[in-house]
């Protein structure tokens, strides 16, 4: 697969070995052009844009174009983007509609040229061997646009909610482009067997969704609402870099929050205390 990893500065601090990404739930309130000029004005080598915001933006009177332009313009990378939904489903007829809206999003995708694409996991219970052909037809269908569907998981619904279940439905494919989205709190939230990230070989990781856990409440209780910034939490999240420095991944962390507390603050604020806090978590 071609690889999304190499990072572009070869320096030898530790806090240069990755690339800084923003995940733009981070900021949601504001527009979708402030938040490509935002990620870019503080700091960050990437951007994590949600397609739906394209989609809206598209649907205002604006046009796929206008947002690459602002991409180019800024210069950011594009390890990942926001979603494909609804295709893992048992149901064939859902499944084939669940690629048509693929298609659609993927076409935004490539025109933006991002490198991967989050394939997000039912609410439900699904058999892994059935999730894993879904993945595999949804990744080949990807593979035609260039962008290459990752699989995600949520570590607070009922069926695919650890990284065992998302690297089994990745590892089952057998192709080398099948790739995993890990996500910290997620790894948190679902009880993930942390140990697993040591032995998935790192060109299977497309991006790393960043962020910390709290005490309270119980981690079964708790939902998006709760991330916070790296290093707010009780997270060993140098650990977890530690880990991908030693399998020599080297790509985009993209800090992923929905604190509804951090929406209420300027988000040009959050973005910066975000990218701070980031390189103080792996430093």
């Amino acid at each position: 697969m071609t690889s999304t990893n190499a990072h572009l500065n070869t320096g030898d601090t530790r806090m240069a070995d990755f690339i800084y990404c923003l995940n733009t739930a981070t900021i949601r309130p504001a527009s979708l052009m402030d938040k490509i000029t935002i990620t870019a004005e503080t700091g960050y080598d990437a951007i994590e844009l949600w397609v739906n915001d394209v989609e809206d933006y598209v649907e205002a009177g604006g046009s796929v174009g206008d947002v690459a332009k602002a991409l180019d313009d800024t210069g950011l990378q594009r390890p990942s983007m926001i979603s494909l939904r609804e295709w893992c489903t048992e149901d064939d007829k859902q499944f084939a509609e669940a690629l048509d809206a693929a298609r659609r999003r993927l076409e935004i995708a490539r025109a933006l040229s991002v490198a991967h694409i989050v394939a997000g996991p039912p609410g439900g219970v699904i058999p892994l061997n059935i999730a894993t052909e879904r993945y595999e037809k949804l990744l080949e269908v990807s593979l035609e646009y260039g962008v290459p569907a990752s699989v995600e998981f949520l570590g607070f619904v009922k069926g695919i909610n650890t990284l065992e279940d998302a690297w089994a439905i990745c590892g089952g494919t057998g192709m080398s482009e099948a790739t995993i989205t890990p996500d910290a709190w997620h790894m948190f939230r679902g009880g993930s067997n942390f140990k697993l990230l040591e032995e998935i070989p790192g060109d299977h990781i497309s991006c790393f969704h960043w962020n910390d856990a709290v005490t309270t409440p119980p981690r079964e209780e708790q939902n998006d609402s709760h991330r916070v910034f790296p290093t707010d939490g009780i997270m060993d999240l140098k650990a977890l870099a530690d880990v991908m420095r030693r399998k020599d991944w080297h790509g985009a962390l993209s800090l992923e929050l929905f604190n509804p507390e951090y929406w209420k603050r300027d988000p040009r604020e959050v973005a910066r205390e975000g990218l701070e806090k980031m390189k103080l978590s792996i430093a």
